[in-house]
């Protein structure tokens, strides 16, 4: 009887029903889908921690003050909570840490035209998710790397193109966040450059 009016305190407290105070935290924010991230609290001797992770899976820590989590793909909100027991049999109040899973970012490049020599043009990248964006495009011989990217979409111009040089296809290598999320990159800018026409003298 005991046993179970323990375990069934310990399901209030670790749900957040429980007879003990519950501990706020500040909100900590994740890339959707990250791995192997580690949580902690400080260590008491004797103490054994009992955590409860929403929104993802607990991946090794067991009962001990550090955990580590894979968290879920989709994005939202979630709770990880803590209680610990002390080498006594005590419980302490329920500490919760709210945490958010933010959309990784995603590029997508445009821009396909034909254009005349000795001309430029202008290619543009729509961002999605949250910035600021980190990309890097290349014409298929340089690679450009853009940071601080604070609003989508963001826009280039192409250098001039002084002959016709037949096409330059711009693609997008990596997206990626302030906040270290990398993302998925797609579609392409192809530029076909005219050259300058020739014309025969005039003939009389």
């Amino acid at each position: 009887m005991k046993t179970q009016k323990l375990l069934i305190a310990l399901c209030f407290m670790l749900f957040g029903l429980g007879f003990n105070k519950l501990q706020a935290q500040s909100i900590d924010t994740v890339c959707a889908g990250a791995t192997g991230v580690t949580y902690s609290v400080t260590n008491t001797s004797g103490s054994t921690y009992y955590w409860v992770v929403n929104g993802g899976t607990q991946a090794s820590g067991g009962t001990s003050n550090s955990i580590t989590v894979d968290w879920s793909s989709t994005t939202g909100t979630d709770t990880l909570k803590v209680v610990e027991k002390s080498a006594a049999g005590c419980f302490g109040d329920t500490v919760r840490l709210a945490v958010y899973r933010m959309p990784l970012p995603t590029a997508a490049i445009s821009g396909t035209t034909s254009i005349c020599y000795n001309n430029l043009t202008e290619i543009q990248v729509d961002l999605t998710g949250i910035g600021p964006w980190n990309i890097t495009y290349s014409d298929g011989t340089n690679s450009t790397t853009v940071n601080n990217i604070t609003s989508s979409p963001y826009k280039f111009n192409t250098p001039t193109f002084p002959t016709g040089t037949g096409s330059v296809t711009y693609t997008l290598t990596a997206v990626s966040n302030s906040f270290g999320c990398n993302g998925t990159v797609s579609g392409s800018a192809i530029i076909t450059v005219n050259p300058k026409p020739v014309t025969s003298a005039i003939a009389h």
